[in-house]
């Protein structure tokens, strides 16, 4: 159990932090470590709403690592109803929008619809940095501007990705994430600033559901 004294807070977020990277980096036993490390801080913490970020994030991660369909969509649903409440309780704390958006930014859109939430995080931390209050480093904050530039992408506002690669390629000097930034720009050459293809992702969903639904009901 995780003591929540006040000499021991400091260390627990120390350590949630630690995993939390190992967890992104890929690895399985440091998810399932920093889930079970959250199941019982929290309780000990309640009304924390960078604990529950944490624990949402991390019930993505463990949606990430799982192998049957159903156990993936559970966690991710359990992880992003965490999310929202963190972010519902603190919309001004810059991890947890970053946690936020960072897991909609890895969901599938035509299965969770999660870009435009991402979008919003990404564009307030961006805001952030703009005005001198951001936490990224320069490589952090270029990679959320390339990020959202893929989110406006794939929910067909291409203007907006176009604008947002257009600005990367400004700022950075890196040959690589330039030749990146090429292959992207090319990509939406003659294509229009907006389109629909969003619908058919709506449509997708709704189909996903029902399906959900039934097989919950035969169980």
């Amino acid at each position: 159990m995780v003591n929540t004294s006040e000499g021991n807070i400091k260390l627990s977020q120390e350590q949630i932090s630690s995993l939390h990277k190992k967890a992104v980096a890929g690895n399985k036993k440091a998810v399932q470590d920093l889930h079970h490390l959250l199941e019982q801080a929290r309780p000990n913490s309640p009304d924390n709403p960078p604990l529950d970020a944490y624990h949402g994030s991390t019930m993505i991660l463990v949606a990430r690592d799982a192998t049957i369909p159903l156990d993936k969509l559970k966690w991710s649903k359990s992880g992003l109803k965490l999310l929202d409440k963190a972010v519902s309780a603190e919309p001004q704390h810059r991890m947890i929008r970053l946690l936020r958006g960072k897991a909609g930014y890895q969901l599938p859109e035509d299965y969770f619809q999660r870009s435009q939430s991402a979008i919003e995080d990404y564009t307030f931390l961006i805001e952030r940095q703009i005005d001198g209050e951001g936490f990224l480093d320069k490589r952090r904050y270029f990679q959320l501007i390339y990020e959202l530039g893929e989110l406006y992408s794939r929910i067909g506002q291409n203007g907006n990705a176009r604008k947002c690669w257009l600005t990367l390629k400004n700022k950075s000097n890196d040959p690589n994430l330039l030749h990146l930034l090429e292959i992207k720009l090319k990509e939406l050459e003659d294509k229009p600033d907006v389109e629909h293809e969003h619908l058919l992702s709506n449509l997708k969903k709704r189909v996903i559901d029902a399906v959900e639904s039934e097989m919950n009901n035969k169980k």
